[in-house]
């Protein structure tokens, strides 16, 4: 079988969809991914083929960056719903549509399997008339917000001889759900055929020798991230400040475009890097600090780990009430997000057992959810049924 899985250019939207590409692979059908050009070294070092579809370098980052500068005046919880269906929807579909559609016709796939950011995916399969599968790359996206998207691009569907499906033709034929149900934060009523599939770390890494900052020395090891994105707010330095007055280890993250030199210097137990191997850093830590976007947050919920969540925007706060919910983690709001707070927070997580012991549970939910390959069988009889 040909698999066309396609994506936006975000570590976070592409890394949840690894696992399920990966099965495909060590099942014997061929995989293709399409995606930005910016992307495309990660999904070679990762062993995934790939095809550069839709914006891409300049143009790319002028337009994220001017939506960007717009949603600044947008409070933090109102930021998804501004910016979901301008970038997702109206910015990137269109270019990425003009690339996957010729892609797509000379290669023939026989599925497609796009994330949740990516509705070119949706309009490709609905004009070639192949099943168009949608991999969540967290929660689920609130239908209100998925029904702007379709709203921005019911001209392009119309330019293509279709009528345009109900959330953006996101549901179309299967919804594949990466969050367990006790933190998913949004109602699924909507989503007509849904299939669970366990989310499995992977961030492309490869095995080596442990890293001196996994080495442990009888304290805990606390892990500090606000992703890819969100990774300059002037919250980390105070953050990171306030925690090292703590009795624990400390691994800071600053992102692949960061500078860990911006955080001054550092006592010897805190440790600042650009870029992890995120999967086996949770394997080794005690408490995870983070902006609870969904790699991070589910992340840390599979590794049974109780979390500090400091949401910021985009679905960080729907999964911020999942995990509190759930009472698997802590919650400060943007203004509650003090250095003395965060680092009461964090000493609260390291003690409090019937944290620890909510998130173990979420684990054991996590790991009763079918794994990668069993859901490849289920989307082969898709795709044999769809041609």
């Amino acid at each position: 079988m040909r698999v066309l899985f396609s994506s936006t250019f975000g570590y976070g939207h592409m890394f949840p969809m690894y696992p399920l590409a990966r099965a495909f692979q060590a099942a014997g059908h061929d995989v293709l991914w399409a995606t930005s050009a910016d992307a495309g070294d990660r999904l070679e070092a990762a062993g995934l083929p790939a095809a550069p579809c839709g914006l891409a370098g300049p143009e790319l980052r002028e337009r994220v960056g001017s939506l960007q500068g717009r949603v600044a005046s947008v409070s933090p919880r109102e930021r998804a719903a501004f910016m979901y269906p301008r970038l997702f929807g109206e910015t990137l579909t269109p270019p990425m549509a003009a690339d996957l559609l010729p892609l797509a016709t000379s290669w023939q796939p026989d599925l497609m399997v796009h994330e949740h950011g990516e509705l070119a995916s949706p309009l490709v399969g609905a004009v070639l008339q192949v099943p168009s599968v949608t991999h969540a790359f967290g929660g689920g996206i609130p239908p209100s917000m998925l029904e702007d998207a379709g709203a921005r691009l019911a001209g392009l569907w119309a330019e293509h001889g279709q009528a345009l499906p109900p959330y953006a033709g996101s549901f179309t034929t299967l919804y594949l759900d990466i969050c367990p149900p006790s933190v998913q934060s949004v109602p699924l009523d909507h989503v007509p055929a849904r299939q669970p599939l366990r989310p499995v770390a992977d961030s492309g890494g490869g095995a080596g020798p442990l890293p001196h900052y996994l080495e442990r020395d009888g304290r805990p090891l606390v892990y500090v991230t606000l992703g890819t994105v969100q990774n300059r707010l002037p919250l980390l330095a105070p953050a990171v400040a306030a925690l090292a007055g703590l009795p624990v280890r400390v691994l800071v993250t600053v992102g692949p475009d960061g500078d860990p030199d911006a955080l001054g210097p550092q006592p010897d137990h805190v440790h600042v890097e650009r870029w992890v191997d995120q999967p086996r850093v949770l394997q080794h830590c005690d408490v995870v600090v983070s902006h609870a976007g969904s790699g991070t947050f589910l992340g840390a919920l599979a590794a049974g780990l109780p979390q500090l969540c400091l949401p910021q925007a985009a679905d960080q706060f729907r999964n911020s009430e999942g995990g509190r919910r759930a009472g698997a983690a802590v919650v400060l709001s943007p203004d509650e997000s003090s250095p003395e707070a965060i680092a009461s927070a964090v000493g609260a997580l390291l003690t409090d057992e019937a944290l620890h012991r909510r998130a173990r549970g979420v684990a054991h939910e996590i790991a009763a959810m079918p794994a990668p390959g069993a859901v490849v069988d289920v989307l082969v009889a898709l795709g044999a049924g769809g041609r």
